[in-house]
């Protein structure tokens, strides 16, 4: 989109968010830029996604605030043109959450998402029924989260994650994601 004239203006710019045609029914995906009040928008987009209340929706909320402030904090995705892409998936009353970045930031070493010495990554912890991320490191990386609104049963013990089509257990913290149900 053109900016227009101005001081500092007139020049090309992305309209992010930007919602993208996932393909796959019930499937929510959308990217974002690199500023950080977007993390609220953000928020609000999952919520409204999720069509429950705020109370019941807000471990969701938290947990895709969390990597998404992550994404913006600790990768390319929160520098000039950076982007954040995320996905949202409803399946048996349970959200799947996925948040891409853009890979590491120039000249930093590549890491992984890993507990660590903050809060962010334990919060998703325990909000989390599970979660993990895949990717090569230095390159993007999908950092993915399965939440229970309901709260209580681990997906593995209710038997949905098999019912899905994702593996028997919740990985935690591994390199193989939770893959999406198809339709």
């Amino acid at each position: 989109m053109w900016d227009g004239g101005g001081v500092g203006r007139g020049r090309w710019r992305a309209e992010l968010p930007k919602r993208i045609p996932s393909g796959v029914p019930g499937v929510r995906m959308v990217s974002w830029g690199s500023l950080p009040q977007q993390v609220a928008s953000a928020r609000l987009w999952c919520w409204h996604g999720t069509r429950l209340g705020y109370d019941r929706a807000y471990p969701l909320i938290a947990v895709a605030s969390e990597l998404h402030t992550n994404a913006l904090r600790h990768t390319a995705s929160g520098g000039p043109c950076g982007r954040v892409r995320m996905e949202m998936e409803r399946h048996k009353g349970m959200f799947w959450i996925a948040v891409t970045d853009d890979g590491v930031l120039p000249g930093a070493v590549p890491t992984v998402p890993e507990v660590g010495a903050g809060f962010g990554l334990r919060l998703v912890d325990r909000l989390a029924a599970g979660w993990g991320w895949f990717g090569v490191p230095g390159h993007p990386i999908t950092v993915w989260a399965v939440v229970d609104p309901r709260g209580g049963a681990s997906p593995a013990a209710t038997g949905e994650v098999e019912a899905s089509g994702r593996p028997g257990e919740v990985p935690g913290r591994s390199q193989v994601p939770a893959p999406r149900a198809a339709g």
